[in-house]
């Protein structure tokens, strides 16, 4: 199990990388439409569960009428939608803080949970396609590592010093030490990437600041699609990733960075 997810998560870097820091940025746009298209049918099974045909053709529409808006994308829109991603997840933070566990949630809340999923979706890669757009592959590849130097940090740290559960309720496995190492990991990181790249426009202060909330709001995405998991009575959202589950799995994190780092950007004075 963790040769294969090892091997799979090598491939998937690989691929990903490559594809951020080589390709233009409409090939990148059309990569994460294959994404939110994949995305969108594991959280409708999520949800409401509906048969594979409906579910299919629901997903490639919503992923379709992205493409097109792609078109329409402008920095007053981005900074508008991603301040409503930042407001949306404090409410996600706030709600976690109150979850229990039913198991039977009526269709209405399972309609909400896909109604704010979608548009949480939606957010999330306007924003990572306007990154690469305005900045460059470098800095959206930043982003994405402070989500996975998160997970490294938290993952080692929770095995070895893990002892205060984080959220039991929605995740056991989770522990106040992985949190405490994912944001000590970055609290390294950013400062070398800082100097790598001598400021990329920003003070150090600021730089710092975006990079730990980024992480912080990460944490939340993650408990997030937890709960939809539990809800449903599920392990994993997908099969379609062997040894990493599906693709909701993989992003659930970087759904709530993306908007926070961008809100970030831009309240500092970036373009």
């Amino acid at each position: 199990m963790l040769r294969q997810r090892i091997i799979t998560g090598v491939i998937l870097g690989i691929v990903f990388i490559g594809s951020v820091l080589l390709l233009e940025t409409r090939w990148v746009g059309a990569l994460f439409t294959v994404v939110l298209f994949v995305a969108t049918r594991e959280l409708l099974a999520l949800t409401i569960k509906p048969s594979p045909i409906f579910a299919a053709t629901t997903a490639a529409g919503f992923a379709l009428l992205f493409w097109w808006s792609l078109s329409l994308v402008n920095p007053l829109l981005i900074f508008a939608q991603s301040l409503a991603g930042l407001v949306l997840w404090l409410v996600i933070a706030l709600g976690l803080l109150f979850y229990r566990h039913h198991g039977n949630w009526s269709l209405f809340v399972r309609l909400l949970m896909l109604a704010l999923g979608l548009d949480l979706l939606w957010i999330c890669v306007h924003s990572l396609v306007y990154l690469h757009y305005v900045y460059g592959g470098e800095l959206l590849l930043f982003m994405f590592t402070l989500v996975w130097v998160a997970d490294i940090g938290a993952y080692f740290c929770g095995r070895r010093f893990g002892r205060h559960k984080l959220a039991p309720a929605i995740s056991p496995g989770k522990t106040w030490e992985g949190v405490i190492g994912g944001v000590g990991a970055n609290l390294v990181w950013i400062p070398l990437v800082f100097w790598f790249q001598q400021g990329s426009g920003f003070g150090l202060v600021e730089f710092m600041l975006i990079g730990i909330s980024t992480v912080l709001f990460s944490i939340i995405g993650d408990l997030f699609e937890s709960v939809l998991k539990r809800e449903a009575g599920v392990k994993d959202s997908g099969k379609l990733l062997p040894g990493h589950g599906g693709v909701l799995d993989r992003i659930d994190s970087v759904i709530a960075a993306a908007p926070v780092f961008v809100s970030g950007l831009l309240m500092a004075g970036s373009p």
